[in-house]
């Protein structure tokens, strides 16, 4: 039942007669052969004739060999498939020949299988190595020293970020790990991988020294930019205060001369001031004396208020207090008299 299944399925895709004649030992021999002429093309081509009609899934690929309809068996194919790879990688055709080892690493076996598993590995570590001398820190040159990359053309969008070097290198050296750990798995003391996997390492540690280097430099960087941007503020402030006008200087200076002043007594606040004292000390016109004043009492002077009278104010008053002494003298000299008068005596 399963047989005929099978038989039905590889019948509904009949495979293509193939161009070549030989033995897969012989087509291998003529794709190594179209190799070493530098005919890499038709080293490609040829291996691609080879291959085509028994191109299609794998399961496929089982039943047509299972039923001997397929042109080679799968380690003949694993084998073309392999130098097909083998081809790519020597014309720097990295992804088309990890390709090819991807295909022989899962059909092939043995030493056809685990030389595709080291092959992976070196590709990556040969990419990684590429990412590896573009560094500044390993190649000396600066970012900033190659010339810059001509602008776009109107229209067209903008080219896309360069990649960091370091972080493809790093992405590289763990994938060429990852194919020598496996390597290693299946025999141990392969010299070749062993020496691969400790390049690897010493890589990586490198690269973890370079990033750590650049994230301090970066720290030291954005410490001075700060420095300097406070230094800058301070001097666009100093400019500021020196161009500022000197009559707000002065002014300044009157209000702080003022504040130095001792402030005036409330309480003396209805007080005149000294310079007018004398004129309110001199009778006003309606105020001076007509005739026949003297014998009117003259308001006395407030207590503690110095008054200056003139010559005529002077006589005045000294007559006036003259007048006044005789008049208490001839009261006093009454009252005398009045208190010796004689009282009759009654007995």
């Amino acid at each position: 039942m399963i047989a005929a299944l099978v038989l039905v399925l590889a019948q509904q895709a009949p495979a293509a007669e193939p161009a070549w004649k030989g033995t897969p030992a012989q087509a291998l021999a003529r794709i190594q052969e179209l190799a070493d002429a530098a005919q890499k093309d038709e080293a490609l081509a040829f291996a691609r004739e080879l291959l085509a009609p028994d191109e299609g899934p794998l399961w496929k690929r089982r039943a047509r060999e299972w039923l001997g309809l397929a042109s080679f068996s799968s380690s003949d194919r694993a084998a073309i498939e392999y130098a097909r790879g083998v081809v790519h990688a020597g014309a720097k055709e990295r992804d088309a020949a990890a390709e090819s080892f991807q295909r022989t690493r899962a059909d092939g076996a043995g030493e056809l299988r685990l030389a595709s598993i080291y092959n992976l590995g070196s590709l990556a570590l040969e990419a990684g190595e590429e990412w590896y001398h573009k560094l500044p820190e390993v190649s000396g040159k600066q970012p900033g020293a190659q010339p810059p990359a001509p602008a776009p053309a109107a229209g067209q969008p903008g080219a896309a970020a360069a990649p960091d070097p370091l972080a493809e290198a790093r992405k590289q050296y763990l994938a060429a790990r990852e194919h020598f750990v496996e390597r290693l798995r299946a025999q141990w003391n392969d010299a070749d991988t062993r020496a691969d996997v400790e390049l690897v390492q010493r890589r990586l540690k490198r690269l973890d020294e370079i990033e750590q280097q650049r994230k301090q430099e970066e720290q030291k960087k954005q410490q001075q930019q700060s420095k300097n941007d406070k230094q800058d503020d301070k001097q666009k402030q100093d400019q500021k205060d020196d161009q500022k006008p000197q009559d707000s200087d002065s002014k300044d200076k009157d209000k702080e001369k003022q504040d130095q002043q001792p402030q005036p007594d409330p309480q003396d606040k209805d007080k005149p001031p000294e310079q007018d004292k004398d004129k309110q000390d001199q009778p006003k016109p309606d105020e001076q004396k007509q005739p026949g004043d003297e014998d009117k009492p003259q308001p006395k002077p407030d207590e503690g208020q110095e008054q200056q009278l003139s010559k005529e104010e002077m006589t005045r008053l000294l007559d006036k207090l003259q007048q006044l002494e005789e008049q208490a003298a001839k009261l006093r000299a009454q009252i005398h008299k009045a208190r010796r008068v004689t009282v009759k005596k009654d007995w």
